[in-house]
């Protein structure tokens, strides 16, 4: 009879070895009411050699929601103007984006220097809603206003369903 102890070790060293989860699916959401349109994702531009800190959705609005940052949250903020540069709610970004699970950036324009990256790239879930994607590292989930957020745009790795959910595998 082999003795217990050294069997349960082997056991839960091989348990704690086999991948048990998968990585955590997150959506794209789109809502045609919103206002807003999924646009891409893209890397951020502080890292940049010699960009002085320019941000890729710089000049506009940023709200930090620890625990609470959602799509909606967001796009109901960029909608609201908040912050805009007249000092308050003038009107809607063009730009809404999600990074790093928690922070919401409102501008009228994506900086020249911020590239357009693949879309699993944003695969942080966002804090308030952890089936959400909310950027990632470095990464932001760009959401377009206007007329341009009346288009559906196709991309490699995402699904469309319904009321335009996409889902990042």
């Amino acid at each position: 009879m082999r003795p217990l102890l050294p069997t349960l070790l082997l056991a839960t060293l091989t348990l704690a070895q086999s991948p048990t989860s998968q990585t955590p699916k997150v959506e794209i959401i789109t809502s045609p009411s919103s206002g807003y349109t999924y646009h891409g994702c893209y890397n951020e531009t502080t890292n940049l050699p010699d960009t002085a800190g320019v941000r890729a959705l710089g000049e506009g609005a940023v709200l930090v929601a620890p625990g609470n940052m959602t799509v909606e949250t967001c796009w109901a903020f960029c909608k609201s103007g908040a912050g805009d540069s007249k000092g308050g709610t003038g009107g809607r970004f063009k730009f809404a984006g999600l990074e790093y699970a928690r922070e919401c950036w409102c501008a009228q324009s994506i900086s020249s220097l911020s590239q357009k990256v693949a879309d699993g790239e944003c695969n942080l879930p966002c804090e308030g809603n952890t089936t959400q994607a909310c950027g990632g590292n470095l990464k932001i989930t760009v959401y377009q206003a206007g007329a341009a957020a009346a288009r559906v745009q196709r991309a490699a790795g995402l699904i469309a369903a319904g009321a335009m959910v996409f889902t990042l595998v």
